[in-house]
């Protein structure tokens, strides 16, 4: 084994183990991590995503996330694994990537810096179908690149390297299983093979993998009869997802709002700093792309190491286009970890070893900055007991998590409204309808008056309700300003049906947490 894979297994143990020690129960108020957890319960219960209840993702992150419920049991910290497991390799393999075009010191400010600003903000390393689909899609470059070189060594058996690629191909496969714009990667890889002439005949070998995964998936779900709902779903999905574009490396909110209340020249040198580091995902693409064509133009590089950096080129731009249309700062950082491989290798190229060490040294202060807000912010949390077991949790709300699940019981009727599908998962209750979630702006008429009459023919005893503002709603979804973004159908029947506890604490993310109205009837004798 190479020092630079035994570096980058040991990184991946300790990035696992630091997180799963403190990062596997802790609760952040998220919108997305419930969308897989609570599907991936119900996959993990039997039923079929598409047929048995309103999925909008391909099925590739259920079924991950459902492996580890079957193998851990239904539990928050076996929701944490695969995210946890996706960011441990990740972390490896920036470090691997860089050793292939640097150093191994440029290696190791690289993977440092990486970590310390993804795990920056503790609401982004959640359960997410991204991160499954850019770490699938990076171990299947990665694995490329290994069978390629095996491929070149002298003596090395064919079947290995007809193995390898067979493998290549059913990782990136499955990668498009979880995000179906991330195929395009696989089409990279192709192009790049054929362009080189010794490589063409990897080719068969990596889409017959490919075909192996597609071809199984589709089996199951059509064996299921899920493959035409999940067909019908992505065209669905097609027409009215477009309601979240935002432009390339835009942020919630805006730029604006981050430079808000400036009280001096000192402020905004700071402020500026720190902007500059949150946009870290929208302009290391850039860098990337420029340092590496001024290398390859002026020809900095070797053969095999132009030929290594085309491909992640390639590649990180097929990952980027996939972001659509969406492709703002949040999302951009799920599909990063190609950028800082190829702006930190450019880097350590084009400046000599004493030039490069302020920068190395700037770039780990900022990102040990960055990364201990993620563990300074755990002082001020504390444990909760729930039916997926022991949480912590910001202590501004423990109150409201202790009241909710002190008053909502597992296997209780609860439907949540609008959105927050972790609520189902976190409480274990029984969710009436089909549609875990209503994103504003997203679901229709249809959808709508579907989840109504669900409501109507079963209607929970519990209702977690929240009420969205116009102006709330154009600040996460700017370009939604058409868009009804209130379903008042459903509003209208759970305030006429619903009354919030009188419990001041019963309010978790802004949710309301309310009681169903028992209405009495009275009847009169008639008279004789």
């Amino acid at each position: 084994m190479s020092s630079r894979l035994r570096i980058s297994l040991a990184i991946f143990l300790a990035v696992a183990a630091l997180l799963l020690a403190v990062h596997s129960h802790r609760v952040v108020a998220t919108n997305d991590e419930g969308i897989v957890l609570d599907a991936a319960q119900r996959v993990a219960g039997g039923e079929r995503p598409y047929v048995d209840f309103w999925a909008y993702m391909t099925p590739g992150s259920y079924w991950l996330q459902a492996l580890a419920f079957h193998v851990l049991g239904i539990s928050f910290f076996a929701g944490r694994v695969i995210v946890i497991l996706d960011f441990a390799l990740q972390c490896a393999l920036v470090f691997w990537l860089t050793a292939q075009l640097a150093s191994l010191r440029a290696a190791s400010v690289v993977t440092f810096t990486f970590l310390g600003f993804q795990l920056a903000d503790p609401t982004f390393l959640t359960a997410q179908h991204r991160w499954d689909s850019s770490t699938l899609a990076l171990l299947g470059i990665s694995l490329a690149l290994a069978a390629g070189s095996s491929l070149a060594s002298p003596g090395t058996r064919a079947w290995n390297a007809t193995g390898a690629w067979i493998a290549t191909g059913a990782v990136l496969a499955y990668a498009a299983w979880c995000t179906p714009t991330v195929g395009g990667v696989l089409c990279v890889l192709v192009a790049w093979l054929f362009w080189q002439r010794e490589k063409r005949a990897a080719i068969r070998p990596l889409l017959g993998g490919a075909a192996i995964v597609f071809g199984a998936g589709a089996v199951w779900l059509s064996a299921t009869g899920g493959l035409l709902p999940l067909i019908r779903q992505l065209l669905w999905l097609r027409t009215n997802y477009l309601v979240n574009a935002m432009p390339y490396g835009s942020i919630i909110g805006g730029y604006r709002a981050l430079f808000a209340d400036l009280t001096g020249a000192l402020d905004l040198s700071v402020r500026a700093l720190l902007v500059s580091c949150i946009a870290l995902p929208a302009w290391l693409p850039i860098v990337a792309l420029i340092g590496w064509a001024l290398i390859l133009w002026k020809k900095k590089a070797s053969g095999p190491q132009s030929a290594i950096a085309i491909l992640l080129l390639a590649a990180g731009t097929a990952l980027i286009l996939g972001l659509s249309p969406r492709p703002d700062v949040t999302h951009l950082a799920f599909v990063v970890a190609l950028p800082y491989v190829l702006a930190g290798s450019a880097i350590s190229i084009w400046l000599p070893e004493r030039g490069g060490a302020p920068v190395g040294i700037c770039a780990t202060l900022l990102a040990l900055v960055f990364a201990a807000n993620s563990f300074n912010t755990l002082t001020a949390t504390s444990l909760v007991s729930s039916p997926v077991g022991e949480l912590r949790v910001e202590n501004a709300l423990q109150p409201a998590m202790a009241t909710l699940f002190s008053k909502v019981r597992a296997g209780d009727s609860m439907f949540v409204y609008p959105y927050m599908p972790m609520n189902y998962f976190l409480t274990q209750a029984r969710n009436p309808t089909e549609f875990s979630f209503f994103s504003p702006g997203m679901a229709t008429k249809r959808e709508e008056a579907m989840a109504l009459a669900q409501l109507q023919t079963h209607p929970p005893e519990w209702v977690l309700f929240a009420t969205l503002s116009r102006k709330e709603y154009l600040r996460v979804v700017p370009g939604g300003g058409d868009t009804e973004w209130r379903y008042k159908g459903l509003e209208e029947w759970i305030q006429k049906n619903y009354e919030p506890l009188p419990d001041a604490s019963a309010r978790l993310f802004g949710y309301e947490l309310r009681r169903r109205i028992h209405f009495k009837q009275s009847f009169s004798l008639p008279q004789q």
